[in-house]
């Protein structure tokens, strides 16, 4: 990645062939709505020419493997995992699925990101009212979203962190979440996050996050800056994800899309997520965003 003349805070996306449509929407709604922010791809190594020859001329979009991103070890097992004759259980021993790679992706990049902070933001979401990048800072410092666990799902994010760490369960009585769309993290939070592994003797950390049913590289990052780095450089802001984001995520979510879509049209918040792992229409989602766009636009010519 390249480290010259480039904005302290950048989008950083990983993605793959599979959400090119999403990333496409994702694309379109940050050059409408925040144009000014770099944005960095992460694309599976494989994929990388394809998002070239359809991205490579947009501008402050760079595109980077994720060879060049992850140890070469990790990249491997991850570009193995794929192969569809590797059926049996013990064929599969080792291998990375596509949503913990992206998740390590999203660890090494920050590390090593030419930018001061990543804003995380995956290809089922997109930008839906104009942003700058003081949006994402409170004077000069930026903001970490953080709530209390309030379910199973996210005190089981925030219980993995504390295994993968080595922390003693019997002494965490604070559970958090901090899985927001966007999330905001600095890149000395990772390389923070990396030498406590490295003091700690966690070399198998790697392995430990793997084996977790519900690892979270946000509450592992959140866990970073605010334990092992106290705060130093974030603004805590106390919050819902949905004070952020309209948010269609679970199969139950699906009956209320259209009044979803009307509220970002009248009311909208700063983004949308719109689960992928839902298995909406295609159609839809790009309507989603659309009506959106439309609403935008409409609001933005002067009265005659």
């Amino acid at each position: 990645m390249s480290t010259t003349n480039v904005p302290s805070i950048c989008f950083m996306t990983p993605t793959h062939v599979g959400d090119l449509r999403q990333f496409s929407l994702l694309r379109r709604s940050i050059q409408v709505f925040a144009p000014g922010i770099p944005h960095i791809a992460i694309v599976n190594t494989e994929d990388f020419r394809e998002f070239v020859d359809r991205f490579g001329s947009e501008p402050l979009l760079e595109i980077v493997k994720s060879a060049d991103v992850l140890p070469a070890d990790i990249e491997r097992r991850r570009r193995k995992s794929g192969l569809k004759w590797f059926t049996g259980r013990w064929l599969n021993k080792g291998l990375i699925k596509g949503w913990h790679a992206q998740q390590l992706m999203k660890l090494f990049a920050l590390a090593e990101c030419p930018h001061e902070a990543a804003v995380f933001i995956d290809s089922d979401v997109f930008v839906c009212r104009p942003l700058a990048p003081d949006y994402f800072h409170v004077d000069g410092r930026l903001k970490l979203f953080r709530r209390d666990a309030v379910n199973a799902e996210c005190q089981d994010f925030d219980i993995s962190t504390h295994d993968i760490l080595g922390n003693p369960l019997h002494q965490v009585t604070d559970l958090y979440d901090y899985i927001f769309s966007p999330a905001c993290f600095r890149k000395s939070t990772a390389r923070r996050l990396f030498a406590e592994f490295e003091a700690r003797r966690r070399s198998t950390w790697v392995r430990r996050f793997l084996a977790e049913r519900r690892p979270s590289e946000y509450n592992l990052l959140g866990y970073a800056a605010t334990v092992l780095e106290a705060g130093a450089g974030y603004q805590l802001v106390e919050c819902n994800p949905d004070d952020l984001h309209h948010s269609i995520r679970f199969p139950e979510d699906r009956v209320r899309l259209d009044a979803e879509i009307e509220e970002m049209r009248h009311q909208p918040k700063d983004f949308a997520l719109i689960q992928s792992r839902l298995g909406l229409e295609w159609e839809q989602i790009a309507n989603a965003y659309a009506r959106v766009e439309e609403a935008h636009l409409a609001a933005s010519v002067p009265a005659a």
